[in-house]
Order: C-alpha cells, then sequence, then structure tokens
C-alpha cells in the first residue's frame, strides 16, 4: 500500500476516534448535568437467611420520560428500602407490604405510597414497605419470613402484579438475588454478586442510564445480540407474555402451580390470617371499557382470589375499586409512559387497606 494513503487512512480514523470520543464526553456531560434517573444500586447478596434490597441510607435522583416529564427525589432508609423513614428492629408495625417495584415506587415520591399515606394519615399506626423491581411471587415468601423474623408485624399486605408468576418459575426468568420455584415447585436460590463487567460500567454512565431508563433501550437483547455475557441476561424472559395476550399453555400451567405452592408456604408458615393480598387491577380493560377480557392477567387473578378464599387469606381486588373510580372521574392509574401506580392509584389503595386492615381488626 502506498505510504501517502497509508498516512491518510491512519490520520482519518484519528480523527474519527476522536470525534467520538468528544461526542461521548459531551454526552456524558450533558446528561449528568440533566435530571437523568440514577437507580440506587441494589446489595450483593449471598446469605440464603436475606433478602435482596437496596444500599442503605442513599440519596438519588428519579425521573420518567424522555424529556423528564416527573423528577422525584427518592432516599432509601437505614435498611435499604425506599422511605421516608428508618424501620426499628422488632418494632411490631401494623403492616408490613411486600411487592416488586409497585411498592419500590420510583416513579413518585415516598410519601405519597400508599404505605406512608396510610400512616400519615392514621399517626397510631405504623406502616413499613419493602419494595425491589423485579421480584416475583417466589421471592415475597422469602421477604415475608425476613420481614416476619426482623420486625413481627401484626399483618402483612402484599401487593400482586401481572409479572408475578411467570417470574416466579426458574425456567422462565432468573433474578439474581432473588428465589424462583423450580420444576418441582421448590424454592431455589439465585445469588448476586454485584453489578459486574459492562452493566456495572453502564451504571455509572449517565448517558448509559438515559438509553436504558428513558429511550427504552433493550440492554439485554443487545449484550445478547453481541454475543456478551452478562449475569442480567438470565432475567431475561424465555416465552413472550404481556398480560393483554394469551401465554402458552405450558407457563399457564406452571404459574398456576406457583401459585399453589405460594399459598402452601403461607399455611406453613402458618400466617394466613395474618395476609391481605391486593390484586392490581387489568387496567387495559377499564380504559377501553371492557368487562373482564380471557387474558393470561385475569386468570391468575381469578385463581389468586379462588386460593385465597380456600385458604383463608384476606384480599383486596383492585379492578372493582380502579372500575368504580375511572366512571366517575376519568382518571389514569398509571403514567403516559410508565405503568405503575401513580399518587392517584396509589391513594385508592390506601383506602381499601385501611378499610380491609379496620375491618379485620375490630
Amino acid at each position: 500500500m502506498d505510504i501517502s494513503l497509508t498516512r491518510v487512512i491512519i490520520r482519518n480514523l484519528g480523527y474519527l476516534t476522536y470525534l467520538i470520543i468528544t461526542v461521548a464526553i459531551l454526552l456524558e456531560i450533558i446528561f449528568r448535568l440533566l435530571p437523568t434517573s440514577s437507580p440506587i444500586d441494589l446489595q450483593p447478596l449471598l446469605d440464603k437467611e436475606d433478602i435482596l434490597r437496596f444500599k442503605p441510607n442513599q440519596k438519588t435522583t428519579l425521573s420518567l420520560g424522555k424529556n423528564f416529564y416527573k423528577i422525584v427525589e427518592k432516599s432509601t432508609n437505614n435498611y435499604g428500602f425506599y422511605s421516608s423513614y428508618d424501620y426499628i428492629k422488632n418494632s411490631k408495625p401494623n403492616i408490613a407490604i411486600i411487592g416488586d417495584s409497585l411498592i419500590e415506587a420510583a416513579q413518585i415520591r415516598s410519601e405519597d405510597t400508599f404505605g406512608e399515606m396510610i400512616q400519615s394519615e392514621n399517626p397510631d399506626l405504623k406502616v413499613y414497605q419493602f419494595g425491589v423491581s423485579g421480584v416475583p411471587l417466589s421471592q415475597y415468601i422469602k421477604m415475608i419470613k425476613y420481614v416476619e423474623k426482623e420486625f413481627s408485624p401484626e399483618y402483612f399486605a402484599i401487593a400482586v402484579v401481572g409479572n408475578d408468576f411467570d417470574e416466579s418459575l426458574c425456567n422462565y426468568r432468573i433474578k439474581e438475588g432473588t428465589w424462583c420455584f423450580n420444576d418441582k415447585f421448590e424454592l431455589k436460590f439465585n445469588p448476586f454478586f454485584g453489578y459486574q463487567g459492562i452493566r456495572g460500567l453502564a451504571r455509572k454512565s449517565a448517558f448509559m442510564r438515559y438509553l436504558v431508563f428513558h429511550a427504552n433501550l433493550n440492554w439485554r437483547k443487545l449484550l445478547s445480540d453481541l454475543n456478551l455475557n452478562d449475569p442480567g441476561l438470565k432475567a431475561k424472559p424465555q416465552y413472550i407474555d404481556k398480560i393483554d395476550k394469551l401465554t402458552s399453555n405450558e407457563i399457564n400451567i406452571a404459574s398456576l402451580g406457583a401459585i399453589k405452592a405460594f399459598f402452601q408456604e403461607i399455611d406453613k408458615m402458618d400466617l394466613a390470617a395474618k395476609v391481605i393480598i391486593i390484586l392490581d387491577a387489568d387496567r387495559n380493560n377499564i380504559y377501553e371499557r371492557w368487562g373482564v377480557t380471557e387474558s393470561y392477567f385475569n386468570e391468575m387473578r381469578t385463581f389468586m382470589i379462588e386460593s385465597a378464599i380456600t385458604h383463608g387469606v384476606n384480599y383486596i381486588d383492585m379492578d372493582p375499586v380502579f372500575r368504580d373510580d375511572f366512571v366517575v372521574f376519568k382518571k389514569s392509574f398509571q403514567f403516559p409512559t410508565d405503568g405503575h401506580w401513580n399518587e392517584h392509584a396509589h391513594g385508592l389503595a390506601a383506602r381499601e387497606l385501611f378499610k380491609k386492615y379496620s375491618l379485620i381488626t375490630k
């Protein structure tokens, strides 16, 4: 190759590299100045007696949408859960609320979550909330055991949403740091060694966080397509599963088995009378003015209610609550770009849970 041509190629490659690095640095600076979501890291978890939670006593900014249309300041307490107040060991709270991202409630202020609303409006009550994004029904069993041992609450409220059933199955999805049901519906532990490799580096980048949390970049698919290995890929669902579509018969049957196993574990702990299940609604049915349509989620919802009745577990069905409210106020229960409950939905849940608690403690 001609020496002058080689020099031109090297010079152009050098200039291209310079441009890429410069643009990357500028983007990083811009998104660090903007209120880009900075989720608090989960603590590594190798101890089977502990539960998955965030690093304690941390403050952060979380936001929604590509244009940051909602910005929230959040903090974790001494136990590593999003909360406005610390939790006290052996304090016997009136209600311990357990759930996934619905209870984590990263989209709203902790003061506006239904647990803290109940405590704020009823100062004589003590309400603790334990929410971590992505944890399913199988993990709730271990969370109940941990909370019972650590705090001895009077009642447990378990928030159940559409992806809690299939995501409890080890063959469907494995979330690091949680327990799942194997083929025999026995609980299996999946340790979490902390954020490592590419994922660990990406979480430190404001621009990458913007792409994932605001622009909805599917990072698991990207890593998979690039043949890059990461422990987080174990949490990639193995089947198509949307709550507004029917799933495979195999997953339906296994999900029903997960529900059965959940209630059997509640019986083993002799806590049935102390548990209140809070069932989310198929909200799309409500917005579209449909009745209860045939769907995976509604099949699971029905079986959850039937199982709760059979096992003597209290439950709150948010479907009729949301339907009645929507007829009057025409208000959404979620955000334009995020399917989690908004403040309005949390307010309704606070009312229903306090009503149920007052009824069963008379």
